[in-house]
């Protein structure tokens, strides 16, 4: 079984020093739902990586502010810093991206009164969460010293544990609402009512019936394009470029099964590249 080993005080910096030396790591940002934090913190325990992971979760506050002003509904949204082994990354991956996770680029920068270099991560998001184009934080990602998450190589869970990957899609395909979510104990803080209360929520827009799109019935996939699909995914997950995903050998031996079936891989290829 995967064991995730809680580091009360640690940073990917500090907690990685000297790993590049077995292979080649990279790292990637989680912009997820803040409903989503306890499931994220248990996801290294569902995937079965061959070498040791590490993450650190980040709560925004003196940047809030900042954050509004671009934007970025912080109060709703969870933000994860992740160092993986490449070889890793598709396996990490995989189970977030099967739930509609996207992958994007995001500029971390400096925010208001402090000074580090900007830095560009590729940044997977939940699908109902907006990727900023630019994230304003305190300290570099790499330095920010917080509770980490180590998870060491490992099987995925057995039967006995279903209850943790069943939480995981729960929480992955609940619609997110942008409201405020308690926090856990030991992050709580003093609440000023004065500034702090609670919002109230917008009165939705009533739609006349002819303004309503008609919903339009999804074709099943096939095995074949359900794999094709997951192939290409996983390679770009991978960090592979689309215009190089066509010579890669994982595509080349599932996307001539799909063809001889009938599949219209190079439709289905292009349109996964304009999602992407």
């Amino acid at each position: 079984m995967g064991e995730v080993e809680i580091v009360e005080s640690g940073s990917l910096d500090g907690l990685t020093a000297g790993w590049e030396n077995f292979g080649e790591r990279t790292r990637i940002m989680l912009f997820g739902a803040r409903v989503d934090r306890h499931a994220l913190r248990n996801h290294g325990r569902t995937v079965a990586i061959e070498e040791s992971a590490v993450s650190v979760f980040y709560r925004p506050r003196e940047e809030r502010l900042e954050m509004s002003e671009l934007g970025i509904n912080h109060s709703a949204a969870s933000f994860q810093f992740v160092d993986v082994a490449m070889a890793d990354l598709g396996r990490w991956m995989q189970p977030l991206i099967g739930q509609g996770w996207k992958r994007g680029e995001v500029q971390i920068v400096a925010a208001k009164g402090t000074s580090f270099d900007s830095e560009k991560w590729t940044c997977f998001h939940h699908p109902a969460m907006s990727l900023p184009n630019e994230i304003p934080l305190y300290q570099a990602p790499a330095s920010l010293i917080r509770k980490a998450f180590v998870t060491h190589p490992g099987p995925i869970l057995d039967v006995s544990s279903d209850s943790d990957m069943d939480a995981i899609v729960a929480s992955m395909t609940t619609e997110i609402v942008s409201t405020t979510v308690v926090e856990e104990q030991e992050e709580s803080e003093p609440v000023d009512v004065q500034n702090d209360g609670p919002e109230e929520a917008p009165e939705p827009i009533p739609l006349d019936e002819e303004e309503i799109p008609p919903m339009v019935e999804q074709k099943e996939e096939s095995p074949l394009e359900a794999e094709l699909r997951q192939v290409i995914s996983l390679l770009v997950a991978g960090g592979q470029e689309m215009g190089d995903i066509m010579e890669h050998p994982q595509f080349v031996e599932v996307s001539e099964r799909a063809s001889a079936a009938g599949v219209d891989v190079w439709g289905m290829f292009v349109r996964l590249s304009e999602d992407s």
